[in-house]
Protein backbone atom coordinates (compact mmCIF):
# COMPACT_ATOMS: atom_id res chain seq x y z
CA UNK A 1 0.00 0.00 0.00
CA UNK A 2 1.67 3.41 -0.72
CA UNK A 3 0.96 6.25 1.41
CA UNK A 4 0.84 10.12 0.76
CA UNK A 5 1.60 12.34 3.56
CA UNK A 6 -0.89 15.38 3.57
CA UNK A 7 -0.53 18.51 4.80
CA UNK A 8 -3.22 20.89 5.44
CA UNK A 9 -4.87 23.60 7.80
CA UNK A 10 -6.31 22.76 11.43
CA UNK A 11 -8.49 25.79 10.61
CA UNK A 12 -11.94 26.11 8.22
CA UNK A 13 -10.61 28.78 5.40
CA UNK A 14 -13.47 31.13 3.94
CA UNK A 15 -13.96 29.19 0.38
CA UNK A 16 -15.38 26.19 -0.45
CA UNK A 17 -13.24 23.22 -0.44
CA UNK A 18 -15.03 20.81 1.64
CA UNK A 19 -16.17 18.78 -1.66
CA UNK A 20 -12.43 18.81 -3.08
CA UNK A 21 -11.64 16.89 0.14
CA UNK A 22 -13.93 14.74 -0.39
CA UNK A 23 -13.32 13.84 -4.13
CA UNK A 24 -9.72 13.65 -2.74
CA UNK A 25 -10.29 11.39 -0.47
CA UNK A 26 -12.51 8.58 -2.54
CA UNK A 27 -9.72 8.59 -4.70
CA UNK A 28 -6.92 7.41 -2.06
CA UNK A 29 -9.59 5.38 -0.69
CA UNK A 30 -10.06 3.83 -4.25
CA UNK A 31 -6.46 3.64 -5.33
CA UNK A 32 -5.90 1.74 -1.96
CA UNK A 33 -3.24 4.85 -0.89
CA UNK A 34 -3.13 5.17 3.17
CA UNK A 35 -3.83 8.97 4.35
CA UNK A 36 -0.70 9.60 6.68
CA UNK A 37 -1.32 13.14 8.42
CA UNK A 38 -1.33 15.29 11.51
CA UNK A 39 -3.77 13.73 13.75
CA UNK A 40 -6.54 15.72 13.95
CA UNK A 41 -10.24 16.39 13.34
CA UNK A 42 -10.13 20.51 13.29
CA UNK A 43 -10.72 22.08 9.99
CA UNK A 44 -9.19 20.50 6.90
CA UNK A 45 -7.04 18.23 8.58
CA UNK A 46 -11.24 17.15 10.14
CA UNK A 47 -12.72 16.70 6.87
CA UNK A 48 -9.90 14.92 5.04
CA UNK A 49 -9.76 12.36 7.44
CA UNK A 50 -13.09 12.29 8.44
CA UNK A 51 -13.91 11.66 4.02
CA UNK A 52 -11.18 8.77 4.09
CA UNK A 53 -12.59 6.75 7.15
CA UNK A 54 -16.35 7.53 5.58
CA UNK A 55 -14.62 6.25 1.92
CA UNK A 56 -13.24 3.00 3.88
CA UNK A 57 -9.89 4.06 3.64
CA UNK A 58 -7.22 3.30 5.57
CA UNK A 59 -5.36 6.59 7.64
CA UNK A 60 -2.83 7.29 9.79
CA UNK A 61 -2.46 9.80 11.89
CA UNK A 62 0.80 11.38 13.37
CA UNK A 63 0.68 13.75 16.46
CA UNK A 64 1.72 15.56 19.37
CA UNK A 65 0.83 15.33 23.38
CA UNK A 66 -0.39 18.87 23.38
CA UNK A 67 -2.73 17.32 20.85
CA UNK A 68 -4.05 14.20 21.50
CA UNK A 69 -4.18 15.51 25.62
CA UNK A 70 -7.28 17.90 24.66
CA UNK A 71 -8.95 15.78 22.74
CA UNK A 72 -8.36 16.52 18.47
CA UNK A 73 -7.09 13.01 17.85
CA UNK A 74 -10.31 11.41 15.90
CA UNK A 75 -11.19 7.76 17.11
CA UNK A 76 -11.47 6.25 13.19
CA UNK A 77 -7.65 6.30 13.26
CA UNK A 78 -6.37 3.11 11.64
CA UNK A 79 -3.11 4.10 13.28
CA UNK A 80 -1.97 6.56 15.67
CA UNK A 81 1.75 7.90 16.55
CA UNK A 82 2.52 10.28 18.96
CA UNK A 83 5.69 12.15 18.63
CA UNK A 84 7.33 14.39 21.19
CA UNK A 85 8.07 17.74 19.27
CA UNK A 86 6.62 19.15 16.18
CA UNK A 87 10.34 18.79 14.38
CA UNK A 88 9.77 14.74 14.91
CA UNK A 89 6.31 14.65 13.73
CA UNK A 90 7.12 16.66 11.23
CA UNK A 91 9.74 14.06 10.22
CA UNK A 92 8.13 11.28 10.57
CA UNK A 93 5.30 12.71 8.59
CA UNK A 94 7.80 12.75 5.46
CA UNK A 95 9.33 10.02 6.09
CA UNK A 96 6.58 7.24 6.47
CA UNK A 97 4.93 8.95 3.25
CA UNK A 98 5.61 7.62 -0.33
CA UNK A 99 4.56 11.14 -1.66
CA UNK A 100 3.58 15.06 -0.18
CA UNK A 101 0.38 16.73 -0.97
CA UNK A 102 0.50 20.19 0.00
CA UNK A 103 -3.09 21.72 0.51
CA UNK A 104 -3.99 24.95 1.81
CA UNK A 105 -2.85 25.68 4.84
CA UNK A 106 -1.09 28.39 7.31
CA UNK A 107 2.22 28.68 8.39
CA UNK A 108 2.41 25.07 9.99
CA UNK A 109 1.81 23.71 6.49
CA UNK A 110 4.49 25.91 4.74
CA UNK A 111 6.59 25.00 7.23
CA UNK A 112 5.96 21.51 6.31
CA UNK A 113 6.52 22.22 3.16
CA UNK A 114 9.71 23.94 3.09
CA UNK A 115 11.40 21.30 4.85
CA UNK A 116 10.37 18.83 2.43
CA UNK A 117 10.72 21.32 -0.54
CA UNK A 118 14.15 21.49 1.12
CA UNK A 119 15.36 18.01 1.90
CA UNK A 120 14.36 17.37 -2.13
CA UNK A 121 15.88 20.13 -3.40
CA UNK A 122 19.19 19.06 -1.53
CA UNK A 123 18.73 15.27 -2.72
CA UNK A 124 18.15 13.89 0.98
CA UNK A 125 14.54 13.14 -0.27
CA UNK A 126 13.35 11.71 -3.81
CA UNK A 127 9.67 12.11 -2.69
CA UNK A 128 7.29 13.82 -5.19
CA UNK A 129 5.75 17.34 -3.89
CA UNK A 130 2.00 18.11 -5.14
CA UNK A 131 1.15 21.41 -4.20
CA UNK A 132 -2.89 21.78 -4.25
CA UNK A 133 -2.99 25.58 -5.60
CA UNK A 134 -6.85 26.09 -4.05
CA UNK A 135 -7.66 29.27 -4.62
CA UNK A 136 -3.94 30.44 -5.54
CA UNK A 137 -3.49 29.99 -1.36
CA UNK A 138 0.28 29.21 -2.49
CA UNK A 139 0.73 31.53 -5.37
CA UNK A 140 2.85 33.96 -3.49
CA UNK A 141 4.71 31.60 -2.41
CA UNK A 142 5.54 29.95 -5.15
CA UNK A 143 6.37 33.15 -7.13
CA UNK A 144 8.83 33.86 -3.66
CA UNK A 145 10.77 30.46 -5.31
CA UNK A 146 10.76 31.63 -8.65
CA UNK A 147 12.34 34.95 -7.70
CA UNK A 148 15.03 32.85 -5.57
CA UNK A 149 15.72 30.96 -8.82
CA UNK A 150 16.11 34.14 -10.64
CA UNK A 151 18.31 35.71 -7.82
CA UNK A 152 20.69 32.62 -8.06
CA UNK A 153 19.58 31.45 -4.44
CA UNK A 154 18.10 28.36 -5.65
CA UNK A 155 19.26 26.45 -8.01
CA UNK A 156 16.07 25.52 -10.06
CA UNK A 157 12.28 24.22 -8.75
CA UNK A 158 12.92 20.34 -8.53
CA UNK A 159 11.31 18.46 -11.41
CA UNK A 160 9.43 16.33 -8.64
CA UNK A 161 7.04 19.54 -7.51
CA UNK A 162 3.78 19.86 -9.01
CA UNK A 163 1.21 22.57 -8.89
CA UNK A 164 -2.32 22.18 -9.88
CA UNK A 165 -5.29 23.85 -9.85
CA UNK A 166 -8.31 21.96 -9.40
CA UNK A 167 -8.64 18.34 -7.18
CA UNK A 168 -9.19 16.74 -11.02
CA UNK A 169 -5.54 17.78 -12.12
CA UNK A 170 -3.97 16.67 -8.67
CA UNK A 171 -5.81 13.51 -9.10
CA UNK A 172 -4.27 12.90 -12.38
CA UNK A 173 -1.07 14.28 -11.52
CA UNK A 174 -0.65 11.63 -8.86
CA UNK A 175 -2.44 8.76 -11.01
CA UNK A 176 0.16 9.43 -13.44
CA UNK A 177 3.55 9.88 -11.31
CA UNK A 178 2.57 7.41 -8.70
CA UNK A 179 0.52 5.00 -9.56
Amino acid sequence: MKSAGIFLSSRTPTFEINSDLEIFAEFLAKANIKLIYGGGKCGLMGKISEAVSKSKGKIKGITLPMFNDIGVTPSYLDELEIEENFYLRKKSLIDQSDFIVIMPGGVGTADEFFDAFNHLSLGLISKSIYIYNKNDCWTDLLKWIEKNIELNMLSKMPDSVYVSHSIDELIEMIQKNEI
